[in-house]
């Protein structure tokens, strides 16, 4: 059964869409899951901090060879509590084809359901992405090194760079769900204004305190919107 046709959604309402979805019991699931590995990571991380300094030269005194572990683990827990969003943007970054068929199956019920990218064609992906997000902040360099003196430029090129990246990557790990991955990078660039807007907003809810722990879910949730409305246009005109 073909799914019903419907008109394109905005990247406003995609997104607004996005957080209903992220916020809704199937994808609460997998930001539980997120945050409890999250934490266990972020443990296990403190703990070897402190074991870590057990081996750090000795002062002669144990009172004050234990306090100097005490305070190493108070320092790495406070820097975790830093990065601890990078930490759940990461571990949110495994699940995304599973919280996309999630998405899928909530708000499309009558469409069909898509395959699961394979871990080998995932790798593939993740791993082109890499390259390219290297290459390009290794490009970016000059400009970032103009930034210290232009805070502005830091702030643009922070959005444009990490937009196209998240934009890229989200597109086409959702439109691989329908599609090979030749194909999902052919409909990204014929979408690559649409991608870019999208990238942009998400990387954007990814530097706000809070929503940042949810960030990856909503965009991810965006763009299976953003992408059924492209793929159901290509339909049409074909």
């Amino acid at each position: 059964m073909a799914p019903p046709m419907s008109p394109p959604i905005s990247l406003a309402a995609a997104f607004l869409k996005g957080l209903e979805d992220a916020l809704s019991p199937p994808l609460r699931a997998i930001l539980w899951r997120v945050l409890g590995l999250g934490l266990v990571l972020s443990a296990l991380l403190i703990a070897g901090a402190y074991q870590a300094l057990g081996y750090a030269p000795s002062t002669g005194w144990g009172w004050a060879d234990e306090i100097i572990r005490i305070a190493g683990g108070i320092l790495a827990a406070i820097g975790l509590a830093f990065f601890f969003p990078v930490v759940m943007t990461t571990l949110q970054s495994l699940f995304l084809d599973e919280a996309a068929a999630k998405v899928t199956a909530r708000d499309y019920p009558a469409d069909p359901p898509g395959r699961e990218v394979g871990f080998a064609e995932g790798l593939a992906s993740g791993l082109r992405f890499l390259g390219l997000a290297v290459m390009l902040n290794i490009l970016a360099l000059p400009l970032q090194l103009v930034g210290l003196f232009l805070p502005v430029v830091n702030i643009l090129l922070f959005l444009v760079l990490n937009g196209y990246l998240v934009g890229r990557e989200y597109f086409e790990q959702v439109a691989m769900r329908y599609a090979s991955a030749p194909e999902a990078a052919r409909r990204r660039r014929a979408n690559r204004g649409l991608a870019f807007g999208a990238g942009v907003l998400g990387t954007g809810l990814m530097v706000v305190p809070v929503v940042n722990l949810i960030a990856p879910l909503v965009t991810v949730a965006a763009m299976v919107h953003l992408e059924r409305g492209v793929r159901l246009g290509r339909k049409a005109q074909g």
